[in-house]
C-alpha cells in the first residue's frame, strides 16, 4: 500500500515537473519570438557619443537657433526601423483599434490609407508607401502596439547622420531626386510625391536607414523646446517633461533642401493631422543584442 502511494505521488510530481518545465520552455520561445518579431526590419545603432546640432552658417544661410549649440550626446545602444511605417501595417493596427482610430489618423483622398466597408486598408498600389496624415498619438500608439516606442530626437538624429556631422543622411552633397523626395507637389504628382519606404537606396543614412530625409515628416517622442540643447541632459536625453508641441524630423516631399538636413527641427501639436506626417519606431537594445 505504501509502495503504491509512493508511486502515485512520484508520478504526480513527475507530471507537475514536466508541466512547469514545458511552460518555461514555451514562455521562453514566445519571448524569443516576440523579441525577434520586434527586431524585424530594424537596424542596430551601437552605444556611443555623436555630435548633435548645427552651427549657424551665415554665409549659406543654413541653420536655426534651436539647432544650437552643437554638443556631444551619449546614447545607449538601440534599434530603429529601417523603413517608415507603411500604410499596410498601419491599417492592421487601425482595424484592431477602430474605437480610437479617429484620434490616430484623418482619412482623406490624399492619405495612403482608406476606410471602406468598415475596414481600414491601403489604397491600391500604395501598400508599401508610408502612412501619412497621422497624429503623434497615432504614431505613439502604433509603436506600443508593436512592442516598440517612438525614437527620441537624439536617437533619430544619430541614426540619420552617424558620427561624422554630415548635413544630409547620405553626406554633404546637395539633394537630388535620386536620393530624396523634395519640392514635389501633390496637385501635380498625386501619391507619386512619395516613394515606397524601401526606395531611393542612394539616400540612406550611414547606418542604412531609409528616408531619413524627405517622404514624410517623422514624429519622435520628445516635446519641442527651442532651448533644449542649451539646458538639456547629454546622456540619453528625452527632451522636456511637458510641452505644447512634439518634434518632427526629416523634412517631407514638398519642402526644399533646407529642411532635409539631419539637424533641422520641426514641431506640431500632437493632435494635429497634416498630410505629410508619418513616423518610424525604435526600441531599446537588450544586453545580448548586437
Amino acid at each position: 500500500m505504501r509502495v503504491q502511494k509512493f508511486l502515485s505521488n512520484f508520478i504526480r510530481l513527475f507530471v507537475l515537473i514536466n508541466i512547469v518545465f514545458g511552460s518555461i520552455l514555451l514562455m521562453s520561445g514566445c519571448i524569443s519570438s516576440i523579441k525577434d518579431d520586434a527586431k524585424e526590419n530594424m537596424i542596430f545603432i551601437p552605444e556611443g557619443s555623436f555630435t548633435m546640432g548645427f552651427k549657424i552658417d551665415n554665409e549659406h544661410e543654413w541653420g536655426d537657433m534651436d539647432e544650437e549649440p552643437v554638443h556631444q550626446v551619449t546614447l545607449s545602444s538601440y534599434w530603429i526601423d529601417k523603413y517608415e511605417v507603411t500604410s499596410s501595417n498601419f491599417s492592421k493596427f487601425l482595424n484592431e483599434n477602430k474605437n480610437e482610430a479617429h484620434r490616430f489618423i484623418e482619412i482623406a483622398p490624399s492619405v495612403t490609407v482608406q476606410f471602406e466597408d468598415n475596414v481600414y486598408q491601403s489604397r491600391k498600389g500604395l501598400e508599401n508607401y508610408p502612412v501619412n496624415r497621422v497624429s503623434w498619438f497615432g504614431a505613439d500608439a502604433y509603436c506600443k502596439w508593436k512592442g516598440k516606442r517612438l525614437p527620441t530626437e537624439a536617437e533619430w538624429e544619430k541614426a540619420a547622420r552617424g558620427d561624422d556631422q554630415r548635413i544630409f543622411p547620405w553626406g554633404n552633397e546637395f539633394p537630388d531626386n535620386s536620393r530624396v523626395t523634395f519640392r514635389r507637389k501633390f496637385s501635380e504628382k498625386g501619391f507619386q510625391v512619395m516613394e515606397p519606404v524601401d526606395g531611393l537606396p542612394a539616400g540612406v543614412s550611414p547606418y542604412g536607414v531609409h528616408h531619413m530625409a524627405g517622404n514624410v515628416w517623422e514624429w519622435v517622442s520628445d516635446w519641442f523646446d527651442s532651448v533644449a540643447y542649451q539646458e538639456g541632459n547629454r546622456i540619453n536625453p528625452k527632451g522636456p517633461e511637458t510641452g505644447i508641441s512634439k518634434v518632427l524630423r526629416g523634412g517631407n516631399w514638398y519642402y526644399k533642401a533646407y529642411y532635409m538636413r539631419t539637424t533641422y527641427r520641426f514641431n506640431e501639436r500632437p493632435e494635429i493631422f497634416k498630410v505629410w506626417q508619418g513616423f518610424r519606431c525604435a526600441r531599446q537594445a537588450m544586453p545580448d543584442d548586437s
